[in-house]
């Protein structure tokens, strides 16, 4: 029998009343639950059993027992009831998720760059969802997250707390940030070395950034004194652009800057990378349209950096 060349053969009002029959052993106590006669009741069994061709039941004076044609077919019964309600709960948090309001925090440079792309995108496919961003200075971005003022924040791995969640979502890549006439700009890849002997713009020594490039050329015995010392990456793009100085920077913070402005070459000896991460707290994990968000988030960054 092909149910699904005459969908009308069978109704959910049939497989209730034979899985409620059988899980409650009577008509009385089946009818009640369906809210329906017991005369009502019987009739849609024995309509399910004509259109099945197989009894279902075995009555008797006490008790309604399964046929084994009815054995056989409660398993499958209880699967279609299961898998209903499992698309239902589905659509529901689809709606739920439509209506739903996101709120990120993230630093200036992060909301500048890669974030606003992400949202672009996130709202073709979720035009219902709301979301807001806030730009903090990097280290208020965790206190943002636990006061609760933000669903989630994303910000470096160096920032995390072990008092948060936090899901990894791509590792970032130091490069070489030059002007477009500096002699390394032709080069395919540059080393910590070629920063010897260079007009250096570092950021300040309180950031995570700065920590990462001491610690680089720490590691190389490389000891260099930076010409300039600035205290955010957007200084430090616009001073190189300028024909100032070469910079360390991350490869994201270069990702909408004008290539005819500021070249970025790959960086080696070592490859310097580090992990940019979602935050949210234990008592308000990422919500499923946060998981999406962040999804995009991974997938544009890791395109946007190559």
């Amino acid at each position: 029998m092909d149910l699904l060349d005459n969908p009308s053969n069978l109704s959910l009002r049939q497989l209730r009343a034979f899985w409620l029959v059988a899980h409650e052993g009577t008509m009385t106590r089946a009818a009640a639950r369906m809210h329906l006669t017991i005369s009502a009741l019987s009739m849609l069994v024995r309509t399910l059993e004509e259109e099945l061709g197989v009894r279902l039941f075995e009555r008797t004076t006490r008790r309604i027992e399964l046929t084994e044609a009815g054995r056989q077919f409660l398993p499958t019964v209880r699967d279609v009831f299961f898998a209903l309600d499992s698309g239902l709960q589905t659509l529901q948090e689809s709606k739920r998720r439509k209506s739903e309001r996101l709120s990120l925090v993230t630093s200036p440079l992060l909301a500048a760059s890669l974030v606003p792309e992400v949202i672009a995108r996130f709202r073709e496919q979720f035009p219902n969802v709301t979301v807001t961003l806030v730009d903090a200075p990097v280290d208020q971005v965790v206190a943002h997250v636990r006061e609760g003022k933000s669903d989630f924040g994303i910000c470096t791995a160096d920032l995390a707390s072990t008092d948060l969640v936090s899901q990894v979502l791509y590792k970032d890549t130091l490069v070489l940030a030059c002007s477009p006439d500096h002699p390394l700009a032709e080069r395919r890849e540059a080393s910590w070395g070629d920063l010897t002997d260079q007009s250096l713009i570092l950021l300040t020594s309180n950031t995570g950034l700065r920590r990462l490039a001491d610690q680089t050329l720490g590691q190389l015995t490389l000891r260099l004194k930076p010409a300039f010392e600035v205290a955010n990456i957007q200084t430090a793009v616009g001073l190189v652009a300028a024909g100032l100085g070469i910079s360390v920077l991350p490869a994201y913070s270069l990702s909408r800057v004008d290539g005819q402005r500021v070249v970025s070459v790959p960086l080696t000896d070592p490859v310097v990378t580090r992990e940019i991460v979602a935050l949210c707290t234990r008592a308000r994990p990422f919500s499923m349209a946060a998981e999406a968000f962040l999804k995009l988030f991974t997938k544009y960054a890791d395109q946007s950096t190559i």
